[in-house]
């Protein structure tokens, strides 16, 4: 009940009341009802990129901005592939989304240390988890802004070995928002995706934030979640996939940390509060292994 109150409360901050805060709720549940017409779609979508949220850039959009039908099939959208070109060097993990990174850098003692001053055990952000490969490695947490495309990319060539669904909240994950006393990353439903790759193993976990539908794949998995317990997937044959490939989606926005297999990565390529790009080099690798 405390943790749901204070996801009320936040809410109301963000919206500026409570009247605003209802009719964000309202847009979030019409945002996969279809738009009639092309005129209004764009009239719709300039009314929300340019005055509440950012602009967006057109000219990255797969289709022309009247085309899409819904709210969430917008934020849920492609990016045309020559705007995303995938490097040539094999030898780096790649950013997974469009976002600002809130905070990058690594384990130690078995524990993220956030800028905000908050710890998280790998544990307690990856349950069902095997965390061993991954103590003193390296992390990245990326913050999705409403303005990004909220499509999940592989950071490398990548064998999917295993999906961990954990239920939870819905608590802002919006870095002013994140305190002590309410650890998003382990009070929000999240999905902990399990990678191999060339450049060692990898987590990615999805957080949900307010006004997450769903968090989605391209592709069949298998089983539906359960709302109540952490429920765990092996893949059977595991997904073979290529570099930046699309692998998850948001619907609606939030936040994806990444984490590495320890000293597999050297110094970060990007620092705090920096923008990145789905497909931008983030880490550095040390040695090649064979292709998964």
């Amino acid at each position: 009940m405390r943790v749901r109150l204070e996801q009320f409360r936040q809410a109301r901050r963000i919206h500026g009341g409570t009247l605003n805060m209802l009719g964000a709720a309202i847009g979030v549940r019409l945002s996969r009802t279809p738009i009639p017409t092309a005129a209004l779609s764009r009239k719709v979508f300039q009314m929300m990129y340019g005055t509440k949220y950012e602009a967006l850039d057109e000219t990255e959009l797969e289709k022309p901005l009247e085309q899409f039908h819904t709210i969430n099939e917008l934020f849920t959208r492609g990016i045309r592939p020559e705007r995303r070109p995938v490097p040539e060097r094999t030898d780096q993990l790649l950013s997974p989304v469009d976002g600002t990174v809130q905070d990058i850098g690594r384990i130690e003692d078995n524990t993220v240390m956030t800028v905000k001053g908050m710890r998280y055990t790998l544990g307690s952000l990856c349950p069902e988890t095997d965390t061993t490969p991954f103590q003193n490695g390296h992390f990245a947490i990326l913050f999705l802004s409403p303005r990004d495309c909220h499509r999940v990319f592989t950071p490398a060539a990548a064998i999917l070995q295993q999906l961990v669904h954990v239920p939870g909240h819905r608590l802002l994950v919006h870095p002013p928002f994140q305190t002590p006393e309410f650890p998003v990353f382990t009070l929000n439903e999240r999905l902990v995706m399990q990678l191999a790759t060339p450049l060692g193993r990898c987590l990615l976990i999805m957080v949900a934030g307010w006004g997450v539908g769903h968090i989605t794949h391209p592709f069949r998995i298998g089983r539906r979640f359960s709302p109540r317990r952490v429920s765990v997937t092996s893949l059977d044959p595991p997904r073979r996939m290529d570099r930046s490939e699309w692998i998850a989606t948001f619907e609606l926005g939030s936040t994806v940390i990444m984490i590495t297999e320890r000293d597999r990565m050297a110094q970060p390529l990007v620092e705090r509060e920096q923008s990145v790009r789905f497909g931008m080099p983030i880490f550095d690798a040390h040695c090649l292994t064979g292709v998964p």
